[in-house]
């Protein structure tokens, strides 16, 4: 599925002169370009001649887990793996499709660690065992253990649906950094 990343393209034009199917158009009031993706024919081109690599074919299958303590919100009064629920999306072809709810693993922390407890994040890790990136808001110290396994992505906006379209409009970012040796932890706005 070709995807034009919001974050890099300048709307310089050149992919829009390069289709042939006219499946492309640059907004000029946003700045950016737009696909049509019912015409576009996956010729190549766009992606051969973007001068920013703001154009991509993804073809992965995500799995993502949002942390929620009220299922329509984000959990913003604390890191993400002290979440109550984690909600588990699949995306596919430039959709996410809502697939389960996952209750987050009851741990008594260690009280002489504000934050940071292995034992936390291996609970946390075993209820996303299946997850490839995990949003929150904002996640605590153990995103070293984390990143490891994750991709883990810090979104600011508090609603869920919100998350889900800025996940969408960053799956080239996303994908990005899941391809990555060494993993740090991603902002999208």
């Amino acid at each position: 599925m070709i995807n034009i990343s919001k974050n890099r393209c300048v709307g310089c034009g050149i992919c829009e002169s390069k289709c042939p199917a006219g499946a492309i158009s640059v907004d000029y009031k946003k700045g950016i370009a737009l696909i049509d993706k019912n015409k576009c024919t996956l010729c190549g081109l766009c992606l051969e001649n973007c001068p920013q690599n703001a154009i991509k074919d993804i073809k992965e299958e995500l799995t993502m887990a949002i942390g929620t303590d009220d299922e329509e919100t984000i959990k913003s009064d604390d890191h993400v793996g002290m979440s109550k629920y984690f909600l588990i999306w699949k995306y596919l072809e430039g959709s996410l499709i809502f697939q389960e709810k996952r209750e987050n693993a009851k741990y008594k922390e260690d009280e002489s660690r504000i934050h940071g407890d292995p034992g936390k994040a291996k609970a946390t890790a075993s209820v996303l065992k299946d997850v490839d990136v995990l949003v929150g808001k904002m996640f605590g110290p153990n995103i070293e253990r984390l990143r490891n396994k994750l991709i883990c992505v810090v979104i600011r906006e508090s609603g869920i649906e919100e998350a889900t379209e800025i996940i969408k409009e960053n799956i080239n970012e996303i994908v990005e950094e899941k391809n990555k040796k060494e993993r740090k932890g991603i902002v999208l706005t």
